[in-house]
């Protein structure tokens, strides 16, 4: 195989020049880019990876970090991340951690050996402890769906407008003439849960409806906490007449639920979830559900960590909007019920 030093020996020029052709500098002679641009084709030249990165100290790689959790929320992210990658011809290489986190630091040490170009870290979000922990680094570190990052990064942060879509979900239900609405909210603690829970207290009270703490239950975003929570609340004596799930893998486990109870959806019972993953236009009836635009968070993940570089501008960060989604699982309350 041909080297970058037989190359400028064969077309008459410096090392420097090649490099410079190789590169599409713009300050080479046109004689001198033609005769090194036809060696190189004689000899199908490509450069070495390797030796461009201890060149540039660019590698065009990045890392991704995302939960060691079978749902469809991660695949569809790490799906736009690898897409908005390809697309400017960067290679990407993705990581898991376990679904508590606690292996986050050796696997952001891992990414870091191989001179990745920055790090998105898209997982389930992260104590400000853990996160601290991590030493200060000098490349672009993105983190998602968190209100607060530790002041020793350069760190950017993308999230979504969790409360709004929570209150559009409740907000719907109640259109629909619903006021007893349950709710399954996601893990304690976590900002998207919290922020969710917020939408739902919100849509309830700007209706005039007081906020009903029995209707409420602290889920964990798995589908078997949401069938045990969903027959909880559709076991009361005056159960409600309509679920609002955090995500839609709860919401799958009030369909089951429902007709074990001799629940009919709609006609007995209105749900809607969160998220939008891929199964959920496939239910019995369809569910309605508030769309979360993961794919467009991996996407924009990956261009908020390419765009300092470039632009030399400050990460910044970012809310991508939700949107709530119609389907068949909601309908309108009955006259005879709301008596």
């Amino acid at each position: 195989m041909a080297t970058i030093r037989q190359i400028a020996h064969e077309a008459g020029v410096s090392v420097g020049t090649v490099s410079n052709v190789l590169n599409k500098y713009e300050h080479v002679s046109d004689g001198a880019r033609k005769r090194v641009l036809e060696v190189i084709e004689k000899y199908n030249y490509y450069p070495s990876a390797i030796a461009q990165s201890l060149s540039t100290r660019k590698t065009r790689t990045l890392g991704l970090i995302i939960s060691l959790n079978p749902t469809p929320f991660y695949t569809d992210l790490a799906q736009g991340a690898v897409e908005a990658a390809r697309a400017v011809g960067s290679s990407l290489m993705v990581d898991a951690v376990d679904y508590d986190t606690r292996d986050l630091l050796q696997q952001v040490q891992s990414l870091v050996r191989q001179w990745v170009d920055g790090i998105f870290i898209a997982t389930q979000p992260i104590g400000e402890s853990w996160l601290n922990q991590i030493p200060p680094l000098n490349i672009p570190l993105v983190i998602m769906d968190r209100g607060q990052i530790p002041s020793n990064q350069k760190v950017g942060m993308i999230g979504f407008d969790w409360q709004a879509g929570a209150y559009a979900a409740t907000r719907h239900l109640i259109d629909l003439g619903h006021h007893r609405i349950g709710y399954v909210g996601g893990i304690p603690g976590r900002s998207s849960s919290t922020l969710r829970e917020r939408g739902y207290i919100n849509a309830l009270l700007d209706a005039g409806f007081p906020y009903d703490p029995t209707l409420v239950r602290e889920g964990d975003f798995f589908t078997e906490s949401g069938y045990r929570h969903a027959r909880e609340l559709l076991s009361m004596p005056e159960r409600p007449t309509a679920l609002f799930m955090a995500n839609d893998l709860m919401a799958l486990g009030a369909y089951q639920a429902a007709p074990e109870l001799g629940l009919h959806i709609p006609d007995d019972l209105s749900i809607v979830g969160v998220d939008n993953v891929f199964f959920t236009s496939y239910l019995s009836p369809p569910l309605t559900t508030v769309n979360i635009p993961t794919k467009e968070a991996g996407r924009m993940g990956i261009r908020m960590l390419l765009e300092p570089a470039e632009n030399c501008e400050p990460i910044q960060r970012v809310i991508l909007p939700t949107r709530l989604v119609v389907r068949h699982s909601t309908t309108r309350l009955s006259k005879m019920e709301v008596l």
